[in-house]
């Protein structure tokens, strides 16, 4: 009877351990970043895999990036071969910001990412990206750029799709943004990539913010 009892505690213990705990859920900025995006028709179940704040000068907070993936993973040449639903979501905190200046930033920092031939190759592509960011974000409004195997890349603006992207080139270059040699900044790539927790920068903190 003991050892029954004394078997039972031990597996309650261990599936306690493997649960995920609730109480690391993340928030960033004052919004709390959901751990699971559900599946649906159109993509499959989404994990976070990282989150970090854009900041724009050392001051400016901008957006909230969140990176989402079928099978999350710290390898930045992993995350972009695989051939598997992936999600950059873009959570406006600025007051406004217009789409297209998102957008040319993109375009900006893929550029240090990825050869001139490359850049050539994509520019087409690149330019119906900018276009789609056709509007002003409000913040706590969210847009995302999201591969889709077998489509392509999907843009999502303010919950409206606004195109669809052939060519899972396009995407792997978009994703090195973040998480490429020179992304947008490196403690982002590393938050973003699950190897570092998130800490509000000092900036936010001495405003009160964290």
């Amino acid at each position: 009877m003991k050892r029954t009892l004394a078997s039972r505690c031990f597996f309650s213990i261990l599936l306690f351990l493997t649960l995920p705990i609730s109480a690391s859920a993340l928030t960033i900025g004052g919004y709390e970043i959901p751990q699971i995006i559900p599946a649906t028709s159109q993509h499959a179940e989404l994990k976070l895999n990282g989150a970090s704040m854009r900041i724009l000068y050392g001051v400016v907070d901008t957006y909230i990036g969140k990176l989402y993936l079928e099978n999350p993973a710290t390898d930045p040449d992993e995350i972009i071969e695989a051939d598997e639903f992936k999600r950059m979501v873009f959570k406006i905190v600025m007051k406004r910001v217009s789409g297209r200046r998102i957008a040319k930033a993109m375009y900006e920092a893929l550029q240090l990412n990825v050869s001139a031939e490359q850049a050539l190759k994509l520019e087409d592509r690149l330019q119906s990206l900018v276009e789609m960011f056709d509007r002003s974000l409000k913040k706590g409004q969210e847009s995302y750029v999201e591969w889709a195997p077998g489509e392509g890349t999907r843009v999502v603006i303010n919950d409206e799709l606004k195109g669809v992207i052939p060519g899972k080139d396009l995407y792997d270059s978009l994703l090195k943004i973040w998480i490429g040699e020179n992304p947008v900044g490196s403690t982002f790539k590393l938050q973003v990539l699950g190897v570092e927790e998130y800490q509000a920068p000092r900036s936010m903190r001495r405003r009160g913010r964290r």
